[in-house]
């Protein structure tokens, strides 16, 4: 087989499932097309078949009695003829790596083993069960880091809808009854995220993973339809070309009513959470150098060429023969056995600073304020004068889903359509902010001035924000203050410099240094926006390229690369796996316990106890 070009992010994320997937759900036949596209989709091993082979799976598990022979011997040739995994023959356009993608196809792995366990498979030559007995440990590993460590994609709502589908296959159709009860904790824990970090029913959290269209604009989130089935707080006409059709047609799972309930509650409140590993704590929880434990959680957060992870890199690059992969061909030029062998390619790595060290998607500790009016999220800490990608580092959200964030705008550092949407002019960041929150207020630090990497483009000198200008009610500029209002809500943005310019819903501030002080308040807690105004006007706040100092109604002091301290107070940004008032445990948990008003639901991941009271 050929290798496959890349069809680009918007075939690839469009058409995942198949509308008339419901019609089948309620006993009818159909216009058998549409599975025929995504059968031919799977069978060229294009980038994110996967994600449509999941939707075919999970037809022929359910509604197989209700198609053609054609319908379903095309079903079926794919699933024997698909290339699973890394290790297998065969050329392939695909992804195989990132966290959702790794329960994807090992979920897809499990079922077709199973269903054909003594068939052979024609990519590998291997039956069926050898298939199915891979795929399980696999499936039940993922499971396992998620709940120690959280989601490396940390409150992505691009790709839980990814996780979610084959979560919800297993549960319905799972023989193992080890997997069906860890998943539906997993699942738990999930909803629980969107309950926690939701805003008047949409997921609009500072993420791990997040695309420009989603951050502008919280009614274009993947998961929205996942969303309003679980809590009912938004209503929606359900796509079920998406494959969060899986969810909303899942027999087995209900979300727990507390989840819901949690999800409803619009009581002021700060949520703390923990979420994945730091580059540096990988050699600790994974002692031994297995390529299918530490290798691949290290490829579940996209740590290719980190001074940590490029040994391991190489090792799989190499053991699976991957050369002709679209997203890792570029890895052959650091190929060369005279630097593997001495082990000097960390050094290399090192002297190089390729920018796609920030590809890698580290431990996030999220904190995340909720009022009725508005909601602030962001990532504490997260990286500062490091190389981003598509971690989206803080969010405002207001009434009728207006949405304020910052970025540095970044390039691109491929052209080929497989890597080249990220970072860019609103995703990610070039350079990541020194960013810190205590409720309402974010303090940010831009300093783009850290050495040049290597495949970074032009760096652009340069601030902008995500700010609708032509949505707010009233918008008044004082010196580098702005003030705005949405009906009851408001925000100001105190900046160290004049903007450049402020149009067509951005506000840009140039030059390599900047800092920036977020606040939000609301008539509840301001009474007008008057008394807001006066309020933000009052404040001494002093800005340096190392420090911003700001006195109100607390004295508010962040150093660059250092600490923030509140009245003197040196404030922790590091947290435990939880600290919210739902429930509190610490990092690598191995129970959990949920409470919120009457009910409680205990999650015991070791022992699979899921009861809720």
């Amino acid at each position: 087989m050929a290798v496959k070009e890349d069809v680009g992010m918007l075939i690839k994320m469009n058409v995942k499932c198949f509308k008339d997937i419901k019609k089948l759900d309620e006993g009818l036949t159909i216009d058998e097309s549409q599975i025929f596209e995504l059968t031919q989709f799977v069978n060229n091993r294009y980038d994110c078949a996967d994600f449509r082979l999941i939707s075919l799976i999970k037809t022929y598990l359910a509604y197989k009695d209700l198609l053609s022979s054609k319908a379903v011997e095309a079903i079926e040739d794919a699933m024997l003829n698909f290339k699973y995994w890394m290790d297998e023959p065969g050329s392939d356009g695909m992804c195989f790596w990132s966290e959702n993608h790794q329960l994807l196809f090992h979920t897809c792995e499990y079922f077709a083993g199973d269903l054909f366990p003594e068939q052979t498979f024609s990519n590998d030559g291997h039956i069926g069960l050898y298939h199915h007995l891979k795929a399980k440990p696999k499936i039940l590993d993922w499971l396992e880091n998620r709940f120690k460590y959280g989601f490396t994609e940390w409150h992505s709502n691009t790709y839980y809808e990814e996780d979610i589908a084959p979560l919800c296959v297993l549960v319905d159709h799972a023989k193992d009854i080890e997997i069906v009860n860890k998943a539906k904790i997993i699942l738990d824990i999930i909803f629980l995220d969107f309950a926690m970090h939701s805003f008047n029913g949409y997921f609009v959290a500072s993420s791990g993973r997040c695309y420009e269209e989603q951050k502008k604009n919280p009614e274009k989130a993947d998961v929205n339809d996942i969303l309003a089935h679980a809590f009912g707080i938004q209503k929606r006409e359900y796509d079920y070309e998406r494959i969060s059709a899986l969810f909303i047609l899942c027999k087995n799972y209900q979300v727990p009513k507390i989840i819901i309930d949690i999800a409803k509650n619009t009581d002021k409140q700060v949520i703390k959470d923990s979420m994945g590993l730091n580059l540096s704590e990988i050699t600790h929880e994974f002692k031994d150098n297995d390529i299918n434990k530490k290798g691949m959680f290290l490829w579940s957060m996209e740590a290719f060429t980190n001074t940590r992870s490029i040994n391991m890199t190489m090792n799989i690059y190499n053991a699976w023969n991957l050369k002709e992969n679209n997203f890792l061909k570029d890895l052959e030029s650091v190929n060369i056995s005279i630097l593997r062998k001495p082990g000097l390619l960390p050094l290399v790595v090192k002297l190089l600073n390729p920018a796609t060290q920030g590809v890698a998607i580290e431990r996030a500790n999220t904190y995340t304020y909720k009022t009725s009016n508005y909601m602030l999220s962001t990532a504490q800490k997260y990286h500062p004068k490091k190389f981003g990608d598509q971690q989206h580092i803080w969010q405002a959200t207001l009434d009728e889903n207006i949405s304020i964030f910052s970025t540095h705008p970044g390039s691109p550092m491929f052209d080929d359509a497989a890597r080249n949407f990220s970072p860019s002019f609103w995703v990610g960041n070039g350079i990541n902010p020194h960013a810190v929150q205590h409720e309402n207020k974010v303090f940010l630090m831009y300093d783009l001035t850290p050495r040049k990497g290597y495949l970074e483009r032009k760096r652009q000198e340069l601030v902008h924000f995500y700010f609708p200008i032509e949505r707010f009610d009233e918008v008044i500029e004082k010196d580098s203050i702005i003030l705005a209002k949405k009906r009851q809500n408001y925000i100001a943005i105190i900046a160290s410099k004049k903007h450049k310019k402020m149009e067509n819903s951005e506000i840009i501030y140039e030059g390599k240094k900047s800092q920036f002080i977020v606040i939000l308040g609301s008539e509840i807690e301001d009474v007008s926006f008057e008394k807001f105004s006066d309020y933000i006007l009052s404040m001494k706040t002093t800005f340096s390229s190392q420090k911003i100092t700001m006195k109100s109604d607390h004295l508010y002091e962040l150093n660059m690369l250092g600490d923030f301290k509140i009245d003197g107070n040196r404030i922790n940004t590091e947290y435990s796996r939880y600290e919210t008032p739902y429930v509190n445990a610490k990092r690598k948990p191995e129970e959990l316990l949920i409470s919120y008003k009457n009910k409680k639901l205990y999650l015991n991941f070791y022992q699979m106890i899921r009861e809720e009271k």
